[in-house]
């Protein structure tokens, strides 16, 4: 299913990308775009560069650059008339390697994104897109009482729902409605704002810190409705680099996410202190030579636990980071 860089069909179509982009105030071949304001402008840029590239693998499948890039555009254009600037379209996926196409089709759509996971309750769902104000859906694992079907493409489903009694107006350059940071995502909190400029500038700041590019592989472990999630998707989509979805299993065993860490040759790790205690303790008498940067957020680090990190040489290389607010290495 993945095309490779020698397909000539490859060649063709990454043509006629940068001669889109060229005519929107883009340079494809520079090392940023000129325009850098919207995330799905971003990625068209990363796509353009990388269209033969693995993008996102799960634990199934993988996607190209340009797979995502094809099934945003196709996305993009089935939501047009239905939804565009200041409104809100609900995704609910599951742990997939086309996730992140489904989430630029709806940006480049206009619409700002609210994320669903699909194992929340339906009350929790449902309160959710009333505070979001969304009344369309997109869908890959199947519908909620009320929500009406209208197209289908790749393995998505658009789908109407009943219009809210007062519908919220999403501000210009929203991306995201998202959970409040530190919210449980399992309690019916009201949802925020996050725009297209937050997220850039945390990639901005924190991927050349990083020295990140195209041989770097991120784990994606994390809800896209929390900044971690969000932090886990771009960071690699943007700098041309490779996403790994983890699994709801392998992100609740720490041994078996040690395994995928070594098996994929991650080089990119974000974890919740709690969640490097685990690790931290699973890997032991492991080795992780691949692991470069260990990302911390959202909590104090134990310093007992950074130690014994350190003296079990789990992975040498590898600088751990608070990026709770400015990086900052521990």
């Amino acid at each position: 299913m993945n095309a490779t860089p020698d397909h000539p069909e490859l060649d063709r179509l990454s043509a006629d990308l940068a001669g889109l982009l060229g005519r929107i105030g883009l340079d494809p071949s520079g090392g940023r775009p000129t325009r850098r304001d919207r995330l799905d402008i971003r990625f068209a840029a990363s796509a353009a560069r990388h269209p033969g590239r693995v993008a996102v693998r799960d634990a199934l499948a993988g996607a190209t650059y340009l797979e995502l890039e094809w099934l945003a555009d196709d996305i993009a254009r089935r939501l047009s008339g239905r939804a565009g600037p200041g409104s809100a379209v609900a995704v609910r996926a599951g742990r997939s390697c086309m996730t992140a196409g489904a989430v630029v089709g709806v940006l480049r759509a206009g619409a700002a994104v609210l994320p669903l996971e699909p194992g929340h309750s339906a009350g929790l769902q449902e309160f959710l897109m009333r505070d979001g104000g969304a009344e369309i859906v997109l869908s890959d694992c199947g519908l909620l009482r009320g929500e009406i079907p209208v197209v289908k493409t790749g393995g998505f489903v658009i789908a109407v729902r009943p219009p809210v009694a007062v519908r919220r107006e999403v501000a210009p350059g929203t991306a995201f409605m998202a959970l409040p940071a530190g919210g449980d995502p399992g309690r019916a909190v009201a949802v925020r704002a996050v725009s297209h400029a937050d997220v850039l500038a945390w990639v901005d700041s924190c991927v050349p810190m990083l020295g990140a590019g195209l041989d770097d592989v991120w784990t994606h472990l994390h809800p896209l409705g929390l900044d971690l999630g969000m932090r886990e998707m771009w960071g690699p989509l943007l700098s041309g680099g490779r996403a790994v979805v983890v699994d709801g299993d392998t992100a609740r065993d720490a041994r078996a996410l040690v395994r995928l860490l070594a098996r994929e040759g991650v080089t990119v790790v974000t974890q919740l202190p709690s969640g490097f205690a685990r690790l931290n303790a699973a890997a032991r008498g492991s080795g992780l030579p691949a692991l470069r940067h260990v990302l911390l957020s959202d909590g104090p680090v134990d310093g007992a636990v950074l130690a014994a990190w350190r003296a079990a040489g789990i992975a040498p290389q590898a600088l751990t980071w608070d990026v709770t607010g400015s990086p900052t290495v521990l």
